[in-house]
């Protein structure tokens, strides 16, 4: 009976442990560049952010950069924990991180919408930045976030009197997507346009 009792004890064990090891070895990889991804702020799995979550996941990016000698810039001024969350319960839920990223992609995107007279900011004059078409902030630009932040970017600058030139020779999603998989990585988004900014510069 006692081997018995023992070895239910040892089974469920074994279960509890394979129940708990996908959260365990929750590991995400902290890009370089854009927004971080709520599962990598998130490295237990547990479904929300901690404080300290937040802050390791941000010393870990900015200590990553500063060793490939990128420091991050303006990085004092970066939104702390708490004008992420907006309740005030001392965790972050996926839509309290995506608004609090939006929140900074708009306010970025004013900022230097001011400083360049209209211009938007990206590595030349009037290009944008990969974040003003990530509109979920997940790190990738699927066609219909391309679509939709592009006429948005139109309308826009058509009402402060900018209006876009050469529309009809914007590039076409598949044209910036050069590895076809449906989807635009920053590394993509970055290389089009530092091949569009050599042809301009011609």
């Amino acid at each position: 009976m006692k081997i018995l009792k023992n070895g239910h004890l040892v089974g469920s064990a074994v279960v509890i442990t394979a129940a708990l090891l996908p959260i365990g070895a929750h590991s995400e990889e902290i890009p370089a560049l854009g927004p971080i991804p709520f599962m990598v702020y998130d490295k237990d799995g547990n479904g929300v952010v901690s404080e300290a979550e937040f802050n390791t996941v941000r010393e870990e990016r900015m200590s990553a950069r500063t060793a490939e000698g990128r420091p991050m810039r303006g990085a004092r001024n970066a939104p702390s924990f708490t004008d992420f969350d907006t309740d005030g319960d001392g965790q972050l839920t996926p839509d309290e991180l995506a608004a609090g990223q939006r929140a900074q992609r708009e306010k970025r995107r004013s900022m230097a919408m001011g400083q360049n007279g209209g211009m938007g900011r990206g590595m030349g004059r009037n290009m944008p930045a990969f974040s003003d078409y990530d509109l979920d902030s997940d790190g990738k630009i699927v066609k219909k976030e391309l679509q939709e932040a592009r006429a948005k970017r139109i309308s826009e600058r058509s009402k402060q009197g900018y209006p876009m030139r050469n529309l009809g020779n914007a590039p076409s999603f598949e044209d910036i997507d050069v590895n076809g998989d449906g989807q635009i990585s920053e590394q993509e988004f970055t290389s089009y346009q530092s091949r569009h900014r050599q042809q301009r510069a011609q």
